[in-house]
């Protein structure tokens, strides 16, 4: 069953606009972009997954898989956290991994927003 986001304020992501920074950072490349890119698709990844961890997805409920969210969501932390994020000083590569890693962590953030929280389609 779809329910609504339980936190008051919380609005509702972009689901187009995630799908297309996702796609920006996971793309085939024949080489790195410039660092400007990777940083600016990071800072809009960040601010998707911070989105979508906002949500209340019943981690409480065995039923909807909640170790695996708890783990999800102690991950994405992980990978929020400030030592972990890419300074100017990182090396250009590992800037780039640190982009793909929050576009996948962001991807299984909006399946789960999807599946557990998105409100139902008035068309269907």
């Amino acid at each position: 069953m779809k329910q609504h986001a339980k936190q008051a304020g919380v609005r509702p992501p972009d689901l187009a606009a995630v799908q297309s920074d996702v796609d920006h950072a996971l793309s085939r490349r024949t080489g790195l972009p410039p660092r400007s890119v990777i940083n600016a698709g990071t800072d809009a990844l960040v601010q998707h997954l911070r989105g979508f961890m906002a949500y209340e997805y019943g981690m409480d409920r065995p039923e909807s898989g909640g170790i695996a969210v708890a783990t999800l969501r102690q991950v994405a932390e992980r990978n929020l956290d400030v030592p972990v994020r890419p300074t100017d000083q990182t090396d250009h590569r590992a800037a780039y991994t640190y982009w793909n890693t929050l576009a996948t962590l962001t991807l299984a953030f909006r399946d789960l927003y999807v599946a557990h929280v998105r409100p139902a389609d008035p068309k269907a």
